[in-house]
């Protein structure tokens, strides 16, 4: 019997999932909850009231059951901290039962002992780890919290135990006076990746937090794309506006632009549900464009509204002409601010503007 590894897989599974509109990954943001505080969490609450609306660990397991009965797959674990959840395990062992595919993502200072043995025995097909410093001071200045010991001890536990994993770092104004060393340390480990986010998105208005407090400008962007090279030896052209996205299956050269729809794969092979039971394309997805509440309808209904929304969306007339078009496609949650009237955000077209000409070795637009 031919073989085919499980990336080419998911690849061919995904360009099926889209003609067909089955929902082959989801992903189930647990809580809001988190022990640490990142000034630049879009997501992250305080309210002492959350704990008493989470979805309990038997809500998710129907949420979770209704979407393999549609077709899912792949499923996402996140947060605020996936762990924090009371039932997380619960959770956990019923899509491992289920045979799912698992990924989770987690700040590493609950990937212990007991954790990992568990992932040991059940393993993840990788777990997405979040770097905030090199040391106590910068985890600090990121974070609230001198954890930087812990998070490195695990790490390297979780590595020598043979799990994959996948390092992730968030560049904001408070980690750049840290960033090469952050990443220096991250290579050091030898984990199975390191991703370097190449996006900021904006927080959700309950977090009291502002993109404007802790996104970076054009230009620190572009030095951030700098060392990310230079020490990780990605170029420039490997940058994707949605390097957190499950699937991409955008041609090299092959326009991002539909007559209608939105390019990627949210809302045609992937959704997200939101802490509180609403479901969106992804979790940066501005609600006010869509939010579907999961507690008032069951999947299917909700999956037919959000997959017909997705490919109705109009991207903006700016778009339409852009010389850039090619390597770039219009992402309402990085747009978010713009979103809603279908028009773009000057600053990150800027950006994208900029990544583009250096990758072509360009210095004039048509």
């Amino acid at each position: 019997m031919e073989s085919i590894n499980y990336k080419d897989f998911l690849k061919k599974a995904t360009m099926n999932a889209r003609e067909n509109d089955v929902p082959i990954v989801g992903a189930f943001e647990l809580t809001p909850l988190c022990n640490l505080d990142c000034k630049m969490c879009y997501v992250h609450l305080i309210d002492p009231t959350v704990k008493s609306r989470m979805l309990s660990g038997a809500r998710w397991i129907n949420l979770i059951d209704q979407a393999i009965s549609r077709g899912m797959i792949k499923a996402v674990l996140t947060g605020g901290e996936a762990m924090t959840h009371p039932d997380f395990r619960k959770i956990y062992m019923h899509l491992t039962e289920k045979g799912i595919t698992l990924q989770i993502k987690s700040n590493g200072i609950l990937l212990n002992k007991e954790n990992i043995e568990l992932f040991k025995k059940y393993p993840p097909f990788v777990i997405d780890v979040s770097l905030y410093g090199c040391d106590d001071d910068s985890y600090e200045a990121v974070t609230g919290h001198r954890v930087f010991e812990v998070v490195a001890k695990n790490l390297r536990a979780a590595i020598e135990a043979g799990l994959h994993i996948c390092i992730s770092i968030t560049p904001s104004k408070y980690m750049l006076p840290y960033l090469k060393r952050i990443m220096e340390f991250a290579k050091s480990l030898g984990a199975d990746d390191v991703v370097v986010n190449s996006a900021l998105f904006e927080s959700k208005p309950e977090t009291g937090r502002k993109k404007e407090e802790f996104g970076l400008s054009v230009e620190e962007s572009m030095d951030v794309f700098q060392k990310r090279q230079d020490v990780l030896n990605k170029n420039f052209e490997n940058l994707d506006v949605q390097e957190d996205s499950l699937f991409d299956n955008v041609s090299k050269g092959e326009s991002r632009l539909l007559p209608k729809g939105l390019y990627c794969n949210g809302g045609r092979t992937s959704f997200a549900i939101n802490w509180d039971g609403s479901m969106g394309p992804c979790l940066t997805f501005p609600r006010e464009l869509i939010s579907i509440d999961l507690m008032s309808c069951n999947f299917e209904k909700g999956w037919h509204e959000l997959n017909q929304f997705v490919k109705n969306y109009v991207v903006p007339d700016e778009c339409q002409n852009c010389f850039c078009n090619t390597t770039c496609h219009y992402c309402p949650a990085l747009h978010s601010k713009y979103a809603i009237v279908h028009k773009c955000d000057e600053s990150i077209c800027e950006l994208w503007k900029r990544v583009y000409l250096k990758n072509t070795n360009r210095t004039k637009t048509k």
